[in-house]
């Protein structure tokens, strides 16, 4: 991490004009709740204010393997973005900030700011504290970033990222921005939905959200949804049925936990091979899977006992008084990267039938302390390089 020379400097105008700048900056779409308070893969512009003074540009642009980034090139100039964050995600919570980075022939400017850089500008009781991660000369890619208590009483929350009163060009990726909450968020199926409970033959089924275990599960409406409530896909009696997810079903936030109600028609007391395989994509492009095993993982619609990881959460009753059930799976995952998207495949067995799926995101854990440095409303240094957990 860049840490400059000299004593520190004034950079009050900077920020003020930072602060403006992002006055009239929109919501992100991608807010959430709790926990992942903004995932910004950078496929677009969308939500950010660039301004640019002297020579220089942000666009978007292919890594390596292809996938997007932000670009930013200045030569003896300013190129930065920004937004507003949603500050009623942040008050009292301990936040963290993290991007990859990347940097090319970065030439500081006169002040021990000018570099590529992220930074957050938190405004509270008439204050104004900044903190920032800076990277300088030429570094490959690598994850930057820095933990921020922000004060319960805090009005704006402002992030910015770019180059500053510099030569040089910088990328950015993977930008995450999270809260230390517990995060649960229904997904939405209804783009993968491809059935309706009743071509299945099931007289009952659940509707609307489902709570178990404090997990809530949102039920796709058949009447908004042309596709129907659920998702079937092909097993040994149903082989014409769809062999996998039509689309990836979309998540684009940080997960520790995936939780899956669903079940089988038909089913074997114990399989040798799994009737579904699910597969999460993180990024940075590693994959994590689970394979789901007929009388471990899944157990069929109807049956009223639980298995080694199949809880029974959902039950309802037919015309003639037999149970109709659906049942939990936990994924629990092992990754520090979010999640972008989940898909799901038949194998061989029995077939399977998704109802619903939850993901939870976890506080995340103390972060490595990164050296930080925080300045007051008139650009003066609060400390010698603050230390956060």
């Amino acid at each position: 991490m860049y840490q400059g020379k000299g004593g520190p400097q004034r950079e009050a105008k900077t920020f003020v004009w930072l602060i403006a700048l992002c006055a009239v900056a929109g919501p992100d779409c991608r807010a959430a709740r709790s926990a992942t308070v903004l995932f910004c893969p950078f496929d677009s512009l969308a939500g950010w204010s660039v301004r640019t003074v002297g020579a220089g540009e942000a666009k978007i642009e292919a890594r390596a393997e292809g996938n997007p980034c932000l670009a930013v090139f200045a030569h003896r100039a300013s190129v930065l973005l920004s937004r507003r964050l949603p500050v009623d995600q942040l008050r009292g919570s301990r936040v963290s900030v993290g991007c990859l980075m990347r940097t090319e022939g970065v030439v500081a400017g006169p002040q021990k700011t000018s570099v590529a850089k992220i930074h957050l500008a938190v405004v509270a009781a008439g204050r104004v504290e900044h903190f920032a991660a800076r990277l300088g000369e030429d570094s490959r890619w690598g994850h930057q970033g820095f933990t921020v208590d922000v004060p319960a009483e805090a009005e704006r929350v402002i992030l910015n990222l770019g180059l500053e009163g510099c030569s040089g060009r910088a990328w950015f990726d993977q930008l995450l921005v999270r809260n230390d909450r517990r995060g649960v968020y229904p997904l939405d199926l209804s783009p993968v939905a491809n059935a309706s409970h009743d071509q299945l033959g099931l007289d009952a089924f659940p509707q609307g959200t489902i709570q178990w275990e404090g997990i809530p599960f949102q039920i796709a409406d058949p009447l908004q949804c042309p596709g129907g409530d659920c998702l079937r896909l092909k097993g040994i009696d149903h082989p014409d049925w769809p062999a996998a997810t039509a689309a990836p079903i979309r998540v684009g936030r940080g997960a520790t936990d995936i939780y899956i109600l669903h079940g089988v028609l038909g089913g074997r007391q114990k399989s040798p091979t799994p009737c579904a395989m699910w597969t999460a994509r993180f990024a940075g492009g590693h994959d994590a899977g689970l394979s789901v095993f007929e009388g471990r993982q899944v157990g069929p619609i109807g049956s009223t006992e639980d298995l080694e990881n199949w809880r029974v959460a959902w039950r309802g009753e037919d015309e003639t008084g037999r149970p109709i059930t659906l049942g939990v799976t936990r994924w629990r995952l092992y990754a520090n990267q979010p999640l972008l998207e989940l898909t799901c495949r038949a194998y061989h067995g029995a077939p399977p039938v998704i109802v619903a799926v939850t993901v939870v995101e976890e506080p995340p854990p103390s972060e490595v302390e990164s050296e930080v440095e925080s300045f007051d409303e008139m650009g003066e240094a609060a400390g010698d390089g603050a230390l956060y957990p």
